[in-house]
């Protein structure tokens, strides 16, 4: 059972320094989103009101501020990553949480956990003072091994550098995730050492001290896919693999009708509409919202974006984010835009940049057309109203309004407004010079 006083700890300290990145491990991303947040909302969905999350000086502030929309989370600095036993002693500390029921003890870099996996672990802890989320592998190799009895009661877990060479060829691994249930098993943090090969204070120390005190301890075996952890960017592209069939399972579930999904990536908070076609070697990033009807065409990049019914997108569409696609409109191969408001009915079909513009109802915007709003120093808006026509290979130099039921001949450099029900023509006159290629040959030979 989860109550009020459940709390999640999430141990965030590490360094992660083999993943040869500028940001805190836990923040790297998979499918668009850091992999803390896949911890957050796996255990808050689970019903868990209260996280902890115990960082280090150099993190603290990078993933305070990605948790910003998460309430109840206590941050905690662990002063020397020394060890997961100091880590949980420092979360339990200095909280400001109190009168707890259950920990959850939760790894940063573990994103694959399920609120699912959660909610039973919870369950099965009632009863012992602590339940150890373990997995089975072929390859148990960095992993702590969790040691069993011939009844298989748990009796220790022996990290994979204290193992012996009979403990090591153990499949049965830990996963990082621990429930207390109990305050002496908590108690027992205290005489925890650190002689070791490592110098450190290992939280699997606490089973052998559990048992040696008669506490009762059990496992509960998750799936390896699920409790994977994330040490080195090899790994990191691993867990992603196994991510993106997740999200895409999900959205298919939902009714999405995604083509070859493991060509495509979603970020998993894209919302959808019905009856939505997304064809294969897609790319939908972050705060994207997709209405009914709508078809995304091959090789499209999306993010950031509104698109409302019945639009057809691609297939070779950018959309870029502060754009809106309204109802009935289409965006096809090889067109780009950006902080655009496209309204009901308008065209862009091919060859196209449109950028910081509005877009009335049912204007056709030709091929090659550009609507030039950046000088160099500052960016200017385009303006074009309803049922216009924009020639093929125009350029639109902002600020600039093209009124209503205009018509701008096909080559033009448009900057100055059109007043509407007007055509705008703007370009060099043609010259043919008859002969002219013959003569210049005769010269040159």
């Amino acid at each position: 059972m989860i109550d009020n006083n459940t709390v999640a700890v999430i141990l965030c300290a590490g360094k992660g320094s083999r993943m040869s990145s500028n940001y805190p491990k836990v923040l790297n991303k998979i499918s668009g989103k850091p992999m803390l947040a896949y911890i957050m909302d796996a255990h808050r969905d689970a019903g868990i009101k209260k996280t902890i999350i115990v960082c280090s000086y150099e993190n603290i502030s990078l993933i305070q501020s990605y948790m910003e929309k998460y309430e109840n989370v206590d941050f905690v600095i662990q002063e020397q990553q020394n060890g997961t036993a100091e880590a949980l002693k420092t979360a339990i500390n200095r909280t400001s949480f109190k009168n707890l029921s259950k920990i959850f003890v939760l790894l940063g870099d573990s994103p694959l956990i399920t609120s699912v996996d959660i909610w039973n672990l919870s369950d099965i802890s009632d009863g012992c003072s602590i339940l150890i989320g373990a997995f089975k592998t072929n390859d148990p190799f960095g992993y702590g091994r969790v040691i069993r009895d011939t009844k298989l009661n748990v009796l220790e877990i022996v990290e994979e550098v204290e193992a012996t060479n009979n403990q090591r060829m153990i499949n049965l691994c830990f996963s990082g995730i621990m429930v207390f249930t109990s305050e002496k098993a908590l108690s027992l943090l205290e005489y925890i050492d650190n002689n070791n090969k490592k110098g450190e204070y290992y939280l699997t120390d606490v089973i052998k001290l559990s048992n040696d005190n008669n506490l009762n301890v059990r496992d509960h075996i998750l799936d390896y896919d699920n409790v994977r952890g994330v040490n080195t960017t090899k790994q990191l592209i691993a867990v992603e693999i196994i991510m993106n069939k997740k999200i895409m399972q999900k959205f298919i579930d939902d009714g999405v009708n995604i083509s070859l999904p493991n060509t495509s990536h979603i970020h998993p908070d894209t919302v959808f509409g019905r009856n939505v076609t997304i064809e294969p070697n897609v790319h939908i990033g972050e705060g994207v919202i997709i209405g009914n009807d709508v078809t995304v065409k091959s090789f499209s990049y999306i993010e950031g974006a509104k698109i409302e019914n019945n639009v057809v997108v691609g297939p070779f569409a950018r959309i870029r984010p502060e754009t809106i696609l309204s109802d009935n409109t289409r965006v096809g191969n090889f067109v780009e835009i950006k902080n655009s408001v496209i309204s009901k009915g308008a065209k862009i079909n091919h060859l196209s940049y449109i950028g910081d513009s509005s877009i009335g109802d049912n204007t056709n915007i030709g091929a090659g057309t550009i609507t030039c709003n950046f000088d160099g120093i500052q960016k200017y808006k385009t303006k074009i109203g309803k049922n216009t026509f924009i020639g093929s290979n125009s350029s639109l130099i902002a600020p600039i309004e093209i009124d209503d039921n205009s018509y701008i001949a096909s080559g033009s450099v448009i900057n100055k407004n059109v007043p509407s029900n007007s055509l705008a023509i703007s370009r060099a006159k043609q010259e043919n010079k008859i002969g002219w290629v013959r003569k210049i040959k005769k010269e040159n030979n």
